[in-house]
């Protein structure tokens, strides 16, 4: 879970507003209360909380979809939820992301004080071994960021800011849109952070040309890919819910849709 790097909501591109309404479920249906990790046919979800976390979350499974709802008061208090296709992966970073591609979709309605942001989650060596994730030598999780309450130059100025004091690597050309991609010291461990600069709730993003630029600034592609995930992450007091849709393939052939 990140610190507080995010700004307040704002509009962006060709969204209407910065949040869309979700009315797939009643309010009264709690759902999932714990983060332990659950499945539902092909795919599953996990979670996690902050210390600080003071509320109620909960999330259960639409079909292929997830649903998660959060009542959160603390400042400090946030939490993660993802989805992701239920499998195992043992493949190296420059092996598993060749020709991959996902389709991530957020649908959501939040509001107060606090933050969010949505995006591809990469996770890098993060069953790898403990002492050298102590010491730094270690990748853990990546963001690409599709959609935020903060606009990308607000993100690249937190970045970039005296707290971070993040790297900014060479932008690309990615799908049509141009991303902004940084290197941060985030605790014990390096980040790598890819910005879309025109933000979209749902679409298809490649994920080879993104690691790319990451492992040419210092990712090892050596190192285990344990997986990509359709992610949304909440900080400070902030209520409301969001579903969340998430489809990958190696073919580059298939049309993916997950909207």
């Amino acid at each position: 879970m990140q610190k507080a790097i995010l700004g307040l909501c704002v509009c962006v591109g060709a969204l209407a507003g910065c949040a869309t309404t979700v009315n797939d479920q009643s309010a009264a249906d709690l759902g999932n209360t714990t983060t332990d990790h659950f499945t539902s046919g092909r795919y599953s979800s996990s979670a996690w909380i902050s210390d600080k976390f003071d509320g109620e979350k909960s999330r259960h499974f639409i079909g292929d979809a997830l649903r998660f709802r959060v009542t959160q008061s603390h400042p400090e208090g946030g939490l993660d939820v993802g989805l992701s296709l239920d499998k195992a992966n043992t493949d190296t970073v420059g092996t598993a992301i060749q020709n991959l591609r996902v389709c991530t979709s957020y649908k959501t309605d939040l509001n107060g004080s606090g933050r969010w942001w949505a995006g591809p989650k990469i996770s890098v060596n993060w069953q790898g071994d403990e002492a050298a994730k102590q010491n730094g030598d270690n990748w853990y999780e990546n963001y690409i960021v599709e959609i935020a309450s903060s606009t990308p130059d607000e993100l690249h100025d937190i970045y970039t800011g005296d707290y971070f004091k993040g790297e900014e690597l060479p932008r690309t050309q990615i799908d049509g849109a141009e991303y902004r991609h940084y290197k941060i010291r985030f605790h014990s461990w390096w980040q790598f952070w890819s910005v879309r600069q025109d933000y979209r709730s749902a679409g298809t993003v490649p994920i080879e040309p993104i690691v790319d630029v990451w492992i040419a600034n210092g990712l090892p592609k050596q190192r285990i890919f344990d997986g990509v995930k359709a992610n949304i992450e909440t900080y400070g007091e902030i209520s409301g819910s969001g579903i969340l849709r998430f489809e990958s393939s190696h073919n580059p052939s298939k049309v993916l849709s997950c909207e």
